[in-house]
């Protein structure tokens, strides 16, 4: 079989080599600034890391994922992936495969899997969380060419697998230009896409504002200020995730500052600190240290590079929900020319919808699976 049980124990000392390195840690000088303007603030890492060193509990959040129910699958091409399994009591459950971004992780989802194990109004899912290849307990690729379109046969492969010859995919982030390619690919087997964000085209020889609402134009601005802001990570990731590598896999604060600071901008960049609680973020730094898997990450960026999915139009029954936070928030007319849009909503909130809004996510996800069934 193909398929076989996955026990999460990080050895003693790597937790005890970890609290070691934290406490030393040599601090940079900081302008005399309130703002995270410049990235991730002194004061808040300072407090943040010391917490890691000395209060915070791995074997929780580890314990958390072992009794979800955490797998590796091995693909016809030899490479190991690690996922998340989880099935609902109920019969006739929904199989929906949900697909992590960076800098997340399958942790995003342990809040919303009861949900939708569980089930609303009647409607219930069986849960599969894979780890994308290069992020925590999946192999990470030797070679070139591991992008979201690459990636998509191998998810595709794991659910026909484990049985589930038809199933509902759904993502944000990077999981989103994956699911759109298993939607592509796999028309077949992918009966429904549902998007936490939506990636989209604008159109051309035309005006971009032309027609769209105050809160769409208010998106299109978002947008352009994050890529004045908060594109730079982008680039470098896209470009020399390798040089960035060297000083993130080796300094606990510096990987905790490099992903903290997205979940302070890519959520409530108006706070002075992030929604998410403390915790729940440490949990997936720690992961991303404990396998060592920063660098194969962020080399996603270099496969992908700027356009990480196709423009053909997907014939699939899409569904997109819109946080008022996210960064990417395209109208809902430049989605329509590539998805097969049967479902539209709007919410508070950003990024890591999974984890900041589980109840809002689950419920969305039954909405439009009202639509498609």
């Amino acid at each position: 079989m193909s398929i076989e049980d996955f026990k999460i124990e990080i050895p003693e000392e790597d937790i005890s080599n970890l609290k070691k390195r934290i406490l030393l840690t040599r601090w940079p000088d900081e302008l005399n600034t309130k703002k995270w303007a410049l990235g991730t603030k002194l004061d808040f890492l300072k407090e943040l890391v010391k917490y890691w060193a000395e209060d915070f509990d791995w074997r929780k959040h580890e314990e958390q994922l072992n009794q979800i129910g955490s797998y590796k699958f091995k693909t016809s091409e030899g490479l190991r992936v690690h996922f998340l399994h989880s099935k609902s009591k109920n019969s006739g459950a929904i199989p929906l495969l949900m697909t992590h971004g960076w800098p997340g992780s399958v942790q995003e989802f342990i809040k919303i899997i009861p949900i939708l194990n569980n089930g609303i109004d009647g409607i219930s899912f069986d849960v599969v969380c894979p780890s994308i290849p290069g992020y925590g307990f999946s192999d990470k690729p030797k070679d070139f060419g591991m992008s979201s379109e690459k990636v998509a046969p191998l998810f595709n492969e794991l659910m026909s697998n484990l049985g589930y010859e038809k199933y509902i995919a759904q993502g944000g982030d990077w999981g989103a230009t994956i699911s759109k390619w298993i939607a592509e690919l796999y028309p077949k087997n992918c009966i429904g896409l549902h998007l936490n964000l939506v990636p989209a085209f604008p159109p051309s020889n035309e005006n971009i504002t032309d027609g769209l609402s105050k809160e769409e134009i208010k998106g299109l601005e978002n947008f352009e200020k994050y890529q004045k802001t908060g594109l730079g990570y982008y680039q470098i990731q896209m470009t020399k995730p390798q040089s960035l590598g060297y000083a993130l896999n080796d300094s606990p604060a510096g990987l905790a500052g490099w992903i903290v600071e997205k979940f302070h901008s890519w959520t409530n960049d108006d706070l002075d600190r992030i929604v998410i609680n403390n915790d729940e973020v440490l949990a997936i730094v720690s992961l991303y240290w404990y396998t060592q898997s920063i660098t194969s990450s962020m080399r996603l960026y270099f496969e992908n590079g700027i356009i990480s999915f196709s423009p053909n139009y997907v014939e699939t029954p899409t569904g997109g929900i819109i946080f008022d936070k996210e960064i990417v928030r395209p109208p809902k007319a430049w989605a329509q020319k590539i998805y097969n849009i049967v479902h539209w909503s709007n919410a508070e909130g950003g990024h890591f919808a999974a984890m900041e809004n589980p109840e809002t996510l689950a419920n969305d996800i039954v909405s439009f699976t009202k639509e498609i069934i």
